[in-house]
This record gives C-alpha cells, structure tokens and sequence, in this order.
C-alpha cells in the first residue's frame, strides 16, 4: 500500500505536536508535587520506633 498524502493529514499532525508539547509541559510542572507525594509515602511507609516498654 502506498501512502498518499491527505488535506487533513498535516493539520491532524499539528494537534498532535501540540497536544504531546502541552501533556509533557504538564508532567514537567507537576514534578515538585509528584516528589513530594512520594516523599510523603515513603515516611508513612515507615513503622514508627517502638520503645522497650511499648506493647507489641
């Protein structure tokens, strides 16, 4: 089969360079708050140190 360029070809292309350009600004930006999130998870994952005379 032998490709043949279509009217809306290149315009389906541009919305798609610009969608892909826009969700990676998005991922890039949420970095901070994903790092935080996973900060937070890990401490929570954490067992919290239990004295000699804590029950167990």
């Amino acid at each position: 089969m032998i490709y043949t360029p279509r009217a809306g070809d290149a315009q389906l292309l541009s919305f798609s360079r610009e969608l892909v350009r826009d969700a990676l600004k998005i991922l890039r930006d949420s970095d901070h708050i994903a790092r935080a999130q996973r900060v937070r998870d890990g401490l929570v994952a954490v067992e919290p140190v239990r004295g000699e005379g804590d029950p167990v």
